[in-house]
C-alpha cells in the first residue's frame, strides 16, 4: 500500500532508476532479443524491461541465495515467460550464451579490481553488443558534516571495495578490455545528494517523518536529473560500452 501510494520510499533507490532508465533511452532497445542483469538483486530493472519488452528474453545473474529465491518467487507469481535467474557469476554461463546488452548498476563497487568482470563480459557479448556499468564516483561530495553518516560510511567503507575509479578511470577501463566508449557522464550531483541527505537521516524520525521528507527529497533528484544531466562531476558515474562488430 505505501508503495502504491509513494512510490519509492527508497531515496537513493528513486535516483538509481532514473538515471537508468535515462541511460536506456540512448541505446537501441527494439532490436535486443537477448539480455543479461549483471547482479540483479530483487530485480527491479529485469522485471521493469521484460514486461516492456515481452519479445526479448532476460537472464538475472545473482549470487546471493537470498534474492535467488525471491527472484525466483516473482517469476513464479506474476508468470514471468521471459525472464531466467542465473544463481551464479556470468563466467559460469554457458560459453555459446551471447546477449545484445548487458548492464550492472551499482554492482561493480562490491568487486575488487582485479576480479570485476569486464573480461567476461565482453566473451558473452554479440560483435556490437553493449556493455552498461553505473557505480559510484571515487569521490563522494557531501553537504552535512561526515559525522552525520558514520553508520553508513562504516557500511560503504567495508562493502564498496571496488569504489576506485572517477570517470575518466572507468573509461580507461573500458577501452582497456576492447570496448569503445560511446557514452559517458557523471550524476548525482549536489541537489541529489541533498535529497540522499534528507532522506537519510529522516529515516532516523520514524516512518511518517520520513514519508513526510520523500516528496522534497524526490523534488531535488528530479532538479539534479533535469537541470544537470549530463555532466563531467558528480556522485554517480556511468559509461555505456560497445563490442566492436
Amino acid at each position: 500500500m505505501v508503495h502504491n501510494i509513494f512510490g519509492y520510499t527508497n531515496i537513493g533507490n528513486y535516483a538509481r532508476s532514473r538515471v537508468f532508465i535515462r541511460l536506456l533511452n540512448m541505446l537501441p532497445l527494439a532490436s535486443f532479443k537477448n539480455v543479461a542483469d549483471l547482479g540483479a538483486g530483487l530485480g527491479e530493472f529485469t522485471f521493469m524491461m521484460a514486461e516492456s519488452l515481452p519479445e526479448t528474453q532476460f537472464t538475472a545473474i545473482e549470487i546471493l541465495p537470498e534474492r535467488v529465491e525471491r527472484l525466483n518467487q516473482v517469476v513464479d507469481k506474476l508468470h514471468v515467460n521471459n525472464v531466467t535467474i542465473f544463481p551464479d557469476k556470468i563466467d559460469q554461463l554457458d560459453a555459446q550464451e551471447k546477449f545484445d546488452f548487458i548492464f550492472a548498476v551499482d554492482v561493480f563497487e562490491h568487486i575488487p579490481k582485479d576480479e570485476m568482470p569486464f573480461h567476461d563480459c565482453y566473451e558473452r557479448l554479440k560483435p556490437g553488443g553493449y556493455l552498461l556499468v553505473k557505480i559510484p564516483n571515487l569521490k563522494q561530495n557531501t553537504i552535512l558534516p561526515d559525522s552525520f553518516f558514520e553508520d553508513h560510511q562504516h557500511w560503504v567503507d567495508d562493502a564498496h571495495v571496488g569504489q576506485i575509479y572517477d570517470l575518466k578511470g572507468l573509461k580507461n577501463r573500458f577501452h582497456e578490455e576492447g570496448f569503445d566508449v560511446v557514452y559517458s557522464s557523471a550524476t548525482d550531483g549536489l541537489l541529489s545528494r541533498a535529497g540522499w541527505e534528507i532522506g537519510f537521516l529522516s529515516k532516523k524520525g520514524g516512518s511518517a517523518v520520513q514519508l513526510m521528507c520523500l516528496p522534497l527529497c524526490k523534488a531535488f533528484v528530479l532538479m539534479d536529473s533535469m537541470l544537470y544531466f549530463p555532466k563531467n562531476t558528480g556522485n554517480a558515474i556511468q559509461v555505456i560500452g560497445r563490442k566492436p562488430a
